[in-house]
């Protein structure tokens, strides 16, 4: 091949090893090119994807662990393409942060959320608050917290009906940025949900920087690094340490009973997991919600 084409494909090679600090080298292979080619089809494709609503809010929802009612939600996002299929949100978000439109999907998913919470009400007179994503890029804009009260006004809703979704390593980026951010959205009395805990290497200094309200524990995050039994350990001093601070804890991940029992005995607050339910269809969650009782999240947005 021409040494100009040898050139290209040694360059995709580097790239593809940027991130893996344990290699040394890497080769060129056809796998390459094909994740180059889905990655700029989805690039393509992803304006006209949202103006034909091809992308679907999937909703989670969140357990009281006493009461083991519904308390609120976590809203995903799911792409439903008309020739690939549905297409789990590893397969373009990461696209996304990097060629910024990631901002306009979660606008997208703000607004079509209010609208769910403002449904919700009207049918069900059932007020649930919904945690949805601000990922690092929404950070950077200067508008944001106009943008938030926007959509929240235009349904008829209170900040505190909408939780946003903070990750770990948005703070890792520019701390400062973030926390000028999250304290004026704090201050507009949304409730402020952390990410993620425990997946960054600043998380004692972000909690006494950050105005949070909630912690959300990754179940599998703590399993996949126990490598002698300490789950519960770590566990207890997470949950002891939330406490101590004012925060609610929700636990993710959480898919078997003996974990609903622990997370029990800790005291932490609120679960979401397949144990109980699966993300779900608006539609579904919807229905579900018109034969369940809830239970209100307490201390919060007051």
């Amino acid at each position: 091949i021409p040494v100009t084409s040898m050139c290209d494909r040694a360059i995709l090679a580097a790239n593809a090893a940027k991130g893996h600090y344990g290699k040394s080298y890497t080769y060129y292979d056809d796998s390459i090119r094909k994740r180059l080619v889905f990655e700029q089809r989805i690039t393509d494709e992803m304006n006209n994807a949202l103006a034909k609503n091809q992308f679907k809010i999937y909703l989670q929802p969140k357990y009281d662990l006493v009461t083991e009612r519904i308390s609120g939600a976590e809203a995903l996002v799911r792409w439903i393409h008309p020739e690939l299929g549905y297409m789990p949100p590893g397969d373009f978000i990461p696209i996304f942060e990097r060629n910024g439109f990631i901002t306009e999907l979660d606008i997208f998913v703000w607004d079509k959320t209010c609208e769910l919470i403002a449904e919700w009400k009207s049918k069900t007179n059932k007020l649930l608050p919904v945690s949805v994503n601000v990922s690092r890029k929404d950070i950077y804009k200067d508008d944001l917290p106009e943008i938030l009260i926007n959509i929240i006004t235009k349904h008829n809703l209170e900040p505190k009906n909408l939780h946003l979704e903070i990750t770990e390593t948005a703070y890792t980026e520019d701390s400062q940025q973030l926390i000028d951010v999250v304290t004026k959205l704090k201050k507009l009395g949304f409730v402020i949900e952390m990410d993620d805990f425990g997946n960054g290497y600043s998380s004692l200094n972000m909690l006494s920087e950050l105005p949070i309200d909630i912690l959300k524990l990754d179940m599998k995050f703590i399993q996949t690094n126990n490598k002698q039994n300490n789950t519960k350990n770590i566990m207890s001093f997470v949950i002891g340490l939330a406490q101590w601070m004012n925060l609610l804890v929700v636990a993710e991940g959480v898919e078997t009973k003996e974990q609903v029992e622990a997370l029990k005995k800790l005291n932490c607050n609120y679960v979401q997991g397949y144990y109980f339910a699966r993300p779900m269809i608006a539609k579904k969650f919807t229905e579900m919600l018109l034969n369940s009782e809830i239970t209100e999240m307490f201390n919060i947005g007051k």
